[in-house]
Formats: structure tokens, sequence, C-alpha cells
């Protein structure tokens, strides 16, 4: 007789994330908009990009879509684990070039966006294992961790009082999520407080999986933009990029996780678990498009690197503007610095829902209530400066009327 994965219930009952946006979020602003058709909506909710494909990057893809037309040129699957170009380009372009850190090719792979990694990625582990996930989180961590069976998780909350960057578990955990540059909050992690949890994890054998997906954003000076710059994190973590943000990506799918050989964990060798992946990617994933994969190395190449920059600078100077503008109106912001989130403090102790429908009302910003990632996030708001331009300058006017 078949049966249900039990896994489910919990998120069934709950409703994910996305359902909440759905049947919530989008439902309130219908209503909101039917009710006042007058005033425009600025949709800052969501992490999608607004902005158009490096010019350098659609060349690529024309190009070699073009290649696909012609029986001398067809080429099929790639390696399951990724166009070897983009591997070594992932290798010298970004990260040794860039950040002075030396990876082997080998220990990359290519995947299709952060999202289904970042999941994924638990199947390493043995099901007893014990899972710290920073409170407020990115709601696909907590949900793939329910998913996985994983129902008891360590809570490292994250408050204005410590930066929005948590303390080091206190008791023995197996698994720390760590996302910096943070969605939701905005904030960044120093050298110093990285190293803690580099040091917790190779005296407890635990393994880090490391969210570094908005790095490319950092601009304020001595920010790590990798945990690899820390010593001793090979032997422990496993770092996650994309291609999503700062290049537009976020409908061509194109991330990478590195796997390092040196990473090892209780009843491990080095080199083992870089194999298990390799292993489970041969199973459950055969590879990212190719066409797609041809975008993301013209985006690591000299003039893409350019191109790629001026899609941050343009995304970092939405949110300077959004931030410069919600502080005028006496309102409190954290990110938008090395980050194109803004948490946004509910004024008056106001929960997060009183404050969504709040700004909704009087500005028509839509953002995300804070208590959507977690206990940690009530009475703030998620604002994303992902989109075009002219939208912020108009809400920023809103918001001094």
């Amino acid at each position: 007789m078949a049966s249900k994965n039990p896994h489910f219930r919990q998120l069934i009952s709950d409703s994910t994330y996305t359902e909440i946006v759905s049947n919530q979020i989008l439902k309130q602003v219908e209503a909101h908009q039917a009710a006042y058709p007058e005033q425009k909506i600025y949709m800052m909710g969501f992490g999608d990009t607004s902005q158009p494909l490096p010019a350098t990057v659609v060349k690529a893809l024309v190009d070699a879509a073009s290649r696909l037309g012609h029986p001398e040129t067809y080429t099929g699957y790639e390696d399951i684990t990724g166009n070897p170009e983009l591997r070594r380009a992932i290798c010298l372009n970004y990260y040794q070039n860039k950040l002075g850190i030396t990876l082997d090719p080998t220990e990359v792979f290519v995947s299709d966006g952060a999202q289904s990694v970042a999941v994924n990625l638990q199947e390493l582990l043995a099901e007893d294992n014990i899972v710290a996930l920073q409170n407020p989180a990115y709601p696909s961590f907590v949900e793939g961790t329910l998913l996985a069976g994983r129902t008891q998780y360590l809570n490292l909350h994250c408050h204005e009082q410590n930066n929005f960057v948590p303390e080091i578990p206190e008791q023995k955990v197996d698994l720390i999520y760590l996302c910096f540059p943070n969605n939701p909050t905005g904030a960044v992690a120093t050298r110093e407080q990285l190293k803690a949890f580099v040091d917790y994890a190779r005296t407890n054998q635990a393994l880090i999986i490391f969210d570094a997906v908005y790095s490319p954003f950092i601009t304020t000076p001595n920010i790590p933009r990798s945990i690899y710059e820390i010593e001793g994190a090979t032997e422990c973590a496993i770092e996650i990029g994309s291609f999503s943000k700062m290049a537009n990506f976020t409908g061509l799918r194109v991330g990478w996780c590195t796997v390092p050989h040196s990473l090892t964990i209780n009843n491990t060798v080095p080199g083992e678990l870089n194999q298990m992946w390799k292993i489970r990617h041969s199973i459950k994933f055969w590879g990212t498009a190719n066409v797609a994969q041809q975008g993301a190395i013209a985006a690591l190449s000299e003039e893409g690197q350019q191109e790629c920059q001026e899609v941050v600078n343009y995304y970092l100077k939405n949110a300077q503007l959004l931030r410069a503008g919600l502080e005028a109106a006496g309102l409190k912001c954290f990110g938008g610095i090395d980050n194109p989130f803004i948490w946004l403090k509910a004024p008056q102790g106001m929960q997060s829902w009183q404050f969504f429908e709040k700004l909704m009302q009087e500005t028509g910003i839509v953002g995300i209530p804070g208590c959507l990632f977690g206990s940690s996030g009530e009475g703030y708001l998620r604002l994303s400066t992902l989109i075009r331009r002219e939208k912020i300058e108009e809400a920023v006017n809103s918001c001094s009327q």
C-alpha cells in the first residue's frame, strides 16, 4: 500500500512561504488596488530582478543557440558537474582574481541557481544531524530542513542588538546555515565573526553551508566576500554562489556550489563529501542548460564582469535612494548598503502585518512582513530594491507626501 511522505505534513498545515505570498500578500494587494484604483503600487516584496541581461551575455546566448541549430556545431549533454570552461572561470575569474582564493575546478559544481542546492545539500548528512538556522532566515532553509524530516532545529536569533549577526551555538550542532550578506536583514559578518563559526565547526566536526549569493554587493571595506577568506574554512564549509542577481540570471537559472576536497565531517576522509555530491548530482541532476552556461561564462569574462558590476551598482543606487527616502520619512532602516534588501523597522511597536498594511495604504509600497522569515523578524518588513529606478524614485516621492 502506497502512503504519503510524512515530512510534508508540517509544511502543508503551516503553509509555505510561497503559498502565503500568493494567498495573503498578493490578494491583499489586489483588494487594495480594487478599492483605490488611483493609487500606484510599488512591488518591493520579491527578489526578482528588473534590468536586462548584460550585452556580453546576450551575445553569448545568441551565439550558443545558433550553434545548436547546425549539425556541425550541435552539442547535447554537458558534463553533469558543469561546463569545464565555466568551472575554470569561476575558480580563476571569481575566486582567484577577485578574492585571492585558490580552488580547483573539480571542487565547483554548476547548478540551476542557489535555492535547490542550498536545500539539497542536506542529503549529504545523516537524518539525525542537528541543524542550526539563522532567525530570521531565507524561508527555503527552514522549509528544506522540515522536508528532510529534521523537525527539531536550533534557531540562531538575529536581533538589532547583535547587528543581526548571530552568536555561535551554545550547544553542539552538526549543520549551520549562514547567509551573508544576509537575506532578509541585509547584515554582513566581519572576519572575526565568521572565524568564530569556522572555529566552532572545526572543533565540533560540523558543516557550514554558506550562502554568498549577495557577496558581489559588498562595498564595506574589510568585509569577507567568501567564507574561504577565513583560514580553515575549506575544511568545514560549502559555499553557494549565483549569477541571479549580479547578472540578472533569475530566468536563466545558473549558480554553483563549492565542495572543497579538504572538507571533512565525522566518519569521512578528504575528498569523500566532494565525491558524494558528485554521485548525488549524477543521480538527481543532469546538469544546467548548456546555453545558459555559455551566458555565465560570458558574465565572467573581463567585459562581462564590468557589465555585471554596472548591474550591481544600479541596484545599490536604488537601495541608497530608497533608504534615504524612508529615513527622511522618519523610519528606521537596516541593510541596503552591502545588499539590495532593506530591513525596515515598524514604528511604535507595530506588528509586521500591521506595518505591511499601513505602508501599502499610505505609500503604495509593498514589502514582505518580517515575521514570514522567522519569529525574530516580527516587527520588521523586507523591501527589495531590484526593481526599476523610476519606481524607486516614485516610491520615495510618495513617502515624502
